[in-house]
């Protein structure tokens, strides 16, 4: 579980964010540029994960998944829809990206 943290402990850090949810959209999202998660380990015991910076932003985006959101969610209807449209304008590079990779992996 992501900790919330008082506005004093931090400061929102506009960078941009992309996701594999959302191939080809990379969009400005502000996130706080420190994250404490909180929760158990495999054997139940607690553990406590701090990061700053970018790795902050990781545990922000990947929590958020946890919680069933997206990037996507955090932004204006005006920025959703310019991501959707990155999205559709990108989607045939992204697929070739993809298949030149998995045909470099084939033996």
């Amino acid at each position: 579980m992501l900790e919330p943290l008082d506005a004093g402990d931090r400061r929102l850090l506009d960078e941009g964010e992309g996701c594999l949810s959302v191939p080809g959209a990379v969009m400005d999202v502000p996130r706080p540029d420190r994250a404490v998660v909180r929760g158990l380990d495999q054997d139940g015991n607690a553990l406590v994960v701090e990061g700053t910076g970018y790795f902050a932003r990781c545990l922000e985006h990947e929590t958020d998944h946890v919680n069933g959101r997206v990037y996507l969610d955090r932004l204006s209807k005006r920025e959703r829809k310019d991501a959707l449209r990155q999205v559709a304008d990108r989607r045939e590079a992204v697929f070739a990206r993809r298949a030149a990779k998995q045909e470099a992996l084939t033996p």
